[in-house]
């Protein structure tokens, strides 16, 4: 009896400690195959799978995958938009977290502070010290203010440049424009003018340029003498009937592109992103010559905007595979290839020459970068934005001049 009974407690302890073993073996497996990466990427920028800028990322992530034994799961997301990338991650985040991805690349334009405090992860500590010293100052494009001092929540990856572009020779062989330059010129000034609630970023450029202040704590104020400079430029383009008021209904320069190479005959001066000059050189017109925005002083200034990764997951383990994820994203090699590829220029700066066409002046682009300023984020800055953009529009449908719309401007801010 009690063999017997030494044989069934004898057993059942093997088979407990088999079901242990069972268990732990399961555990390690879990460790060993964790779920798989789940990356949203934005259809302005890569629009379908079939492109080659798509394929040389799935062979760059199928390296990835090997060697971190990981799967990396792709979604390309709207963004702008209901269900787009922002607007999915602000009712996701309580309603349905587990749909989310762990990592995805936003415009800059949706990177404001307050979006990245309550939606997005930080990124400090996260990245190896060799990457951020390849980023150098390009860094303050994906940190926010806290009390004290800053912290990096979005890492920069592309960037685009607001420029001009000629149809015909420029008036002059250096870059820089002025006012006077584009007068003297004779051309035809075509510019995404439209601002819905705001103020449009090439005449925010402008304003800068004139001497304007940039928004401090969320208000901007209006600078008589930059505003009264910068209207008088497109008062007297209004006057010599280079510039029409159809430019009040252009969003982007998507809306004009098609017009600027078909007339290409006609000497034009047109506000384009730096990736839309690049693709027009490698898809329509590689005669075509770029220049900084005409600004009163022609100091060669722009807007830098473009794109950083962001991290969704606040799972820790889920953190620190995102950032092996975007360290091996953030390969000097891919990087300037990919960069290329989207006709962006690449957010490390010893890059900058790799990801360029041959016949690009790289100069150029260099100095437009280290000139570069943000651009006015949507709803920032008060009222002043909206007196100003209407102050333009004035001007541009001849009713009122630059003094007049800029009293009327000076005026309504008063009375706020």
């Amino acid at each position: 009896m009690l063999k017997r009974r030494a044989i069934l407690v004898l057993g059942a302890w093997m088979l407990a400690v088999a079901g242990i073993s069972a268990l732990a073996q399961e555990g390690l497996a879990g460790e060993e195959t964790p779920p798989p990466l789940q990356v949203w990427l934005p259809a302005p920028l890569i629009s379908d799978e079939s492109g080659a800028a798509f394929q040389l990322l799935s062979e760059h992530t199928a390296a990835f995958s090997r060697n971190n034994e990981v799967e990396v799961e792709y979604r390309i997301k709207d963004v702008g938009k209901v269900g787009g990338i922002m607007s999915t991650i602000r009712a996701g985040q309580d309603i349905a977290p587990a749909a989310l991805p762990d990592v995805t690349l936003i415009r800059r334009r949706d990177f404001t502070p307050t979006q990245a405090r309550q939606y997005l992860q930080s990124m400090e500590t996260l990245f190896s010290s060799s990457l951020i010293n390849d980023l150098g100052e390009s860094l303050d494009f994906g940190q926010i203010p806290l009390e004290a001092n800053s912290a990096l929540y979005g890492l920069p990856y592309l960037f685009d440049l607001l420029l001009a572009v000629h149809s015909q020779r420029p008036p002059t062989s250096d870059y820089r424009l002025t006012f006077e330059d584009v007068l003297a010129n004779d051309a035809d000034f075509v510019f995404p003018a439209a601002r819905t609630n705001g103020l449009n970023q090439t005449f925010y450029l402008q304003y800068l340029s004139a001497g304007g202040l940039r928004p401090s704590d969320g208000s901007m104020g209006i600078d008589e003498t930059a505003l009264e400079t910068v209207l008088s430029f497109y008062d007297e383009l209004v006057r010599r009937g280079k510039v029409a008021p159809e430019v009040l209904t252009f969003q982007s320069p998507t809306a004009y592109l098609t017009d600027f190479i078909n007339r290409a005959e006609r000497a034009q001066l047109a506000v384009f992103s730096a990736s839309e000059y690049l693709a027009m050189l490698d898809q329509q017109n590689p005669s075509l010559r770029a220049a900084s925005v005409p600004t009163a002083n022609g100091g060669g200034q722009s807007i830098r905007d473009g794109w950083l990764w962001v991290i969704v997951t606040p799972e820790l383990s889920r953190q620190n595979l995102t950032a092996r994820y975007l360290e091996w994203m953030m390969e000097s090699e891919f990087h300037a290839r990919f960069a290329r590829a989207l006709y962006h220029l690449p957010s490390q700066p010893a890059l900058l020459d790799a990801s360029l066409p041959a016949a690009v002046d790289r100069q150029f682009f260099a100095e437009l970068l280290g000139k570069a300023t943000l651009p006015l984020p949507e709803n920032e800055g008060g009222t002043a934005p909206r007196l100003i953009q209407e102050a333009l529009i004035n001007v541009l449908h001849g009713d009122a001049t630059a003094a007049q719309a800029t009293r009327q401007a000076l005026s309504q801010f008063s009375e706020r």
